[in-house]
C-alpha cells in the first residue's frame, strides 16, 4: 500500500480553508494532491474514482465533509470497507496510507498476492492483517476468502507484476539507457501499483528514486536516498 501525502485542507482564493458543500467536491483537490490512484489497492482509476471516507459518513455524519476524513477509493475498496465499518471503528486499529509507511506492512508476490511482511512483530502483524481484511486486499482465488466476480483487484495486481517483470528484463538488456528508464517509469505511472514496481526494482536505487518521484502524492520521507523504505515520522511503521 503506497504511503501518500494528503496534506492539510486546501485553501480558497482568499487563502481560507475550503469548506465543501458536498464531500464529492473535494475530489479534484484530492486528485491534485495524490493522483488518480486508489489509496488502498493502488490501481490507476481515470474514471469512477470516489472520495473515500476513512470513518463512515453513516456512523460519523459530522465528518462527512471533513478533509481530514478523506482519501480516494475505487468501487471495490470502497464497498468492501463500507460493508465492514461500524460506528466504533478506531483509526488506531489499522494502518493508513496517509499516516503510516504502509509499504512496510506488506509484501507483494506473483499472482496478485499481498501478504504480511514477515519482519513485523506480532502486534504489527495483527494490525496489518486487520487492514487487509478491512479493504479486502487479501482476497484472491486461492485465498480462504475469495473475491467476487466483479472484484478484479487481484488480477490487476497479477497483470502489474507481470508487466513490471517484463520491464525489468528490458532494463537488464538495454544497458540501462536513460531512454529505457524513462519509458519504464512512464509505463509504471500509467499502470499504477507503485508498491509492485518498487518491489520488482528493489535492487536498482536509481529506478526506485525515479518511480517514487513520478507517482504523484507519494510520501518521499518514507524512503531513504537509495529508495529503501524507512519508518515514517509520526507514523507507526
Amino acid at each position: 500500500m503506497r504511503p501518500i501525502e494528503r496534506g492539510e485542507v486546501p485553501t480558497d482564493t482568499k487563502g481560507q480553508p475550503k469548506q465543501y458543500r458536498r464531500y464529492d467536491q473535494a475530489k479534484p483537490d484530492l486528485i491534485k494532491r495524490m493522483g488518480e490512484y486508489c489509496s488502498f489497492c493502488e490501481r490507476f482509476i481515470p474514471t469512477s474514482l470516489a472520495v473515500e471516507h476513512i470513518q463512515s459518513k453513516h456512523y460519523q455524519p459530522q465528518l462527512e465533509r471533513s478533509w481530514d476524513n478523506f482519501l480516494l477509493g475505487c468501487s471495490n475498496c470502497n464497498s468492501t470497507k463500507g460493508s465492514r465499518v461500524q460506528d466504533d471503528v478506531t483509526q488506531s486499529n489499522y494502518y493508513w496510507p496517509h499516516l503510516d509507511n504502509t509499504f512496510r506492512a506488506f509484501v507483494y508476490k506473483p499472482g496478485g498476492i499481498i501478504d504480511l511482511n514477515p519482519a513485523l512483530n506480532a502486534d504489527e502483524r495483527d494490525k496489518a492483517l486487520r487492514t487487509l481484511e478491512l479493504t479486502g486486499l487479501n482476497k484472491h482465488p486461492n485465498a480462504f476468502v475469495k473475491p467476487t466476480p466483479k472484484d478484479k483487484r487481484w488480477n490487476h495486481r497479477r497483470e502489474a507484476w507481470d508487466l513490471a517483470q517484463q520491464a525489468k528484463m528490458l532494463f537488464a538488456t538495454s544497458n540501462n539507457s536513460p531512454s529505457m528508464r524513462e519509458f519504464i517509469v512512464t509505463q509504471a505511472k500509467k499502470n499504477g501499483f507503485l508498491s509492485i514496481w518498487i518491489t520488482v526494482f528493489q535492487n536498482e536505487p536509481d529506478m526506485l528514486k525515479q518511480l517514487i518521484q513520478v507517482f504523484q502524492g507519494t510520501c518521499h520521507q518514507c524512503f531513504d536516498s537509495n529508495g529503501q523504505p524507512t519508518p515514517r515520522c509520526g507514523g507507526e511503521l
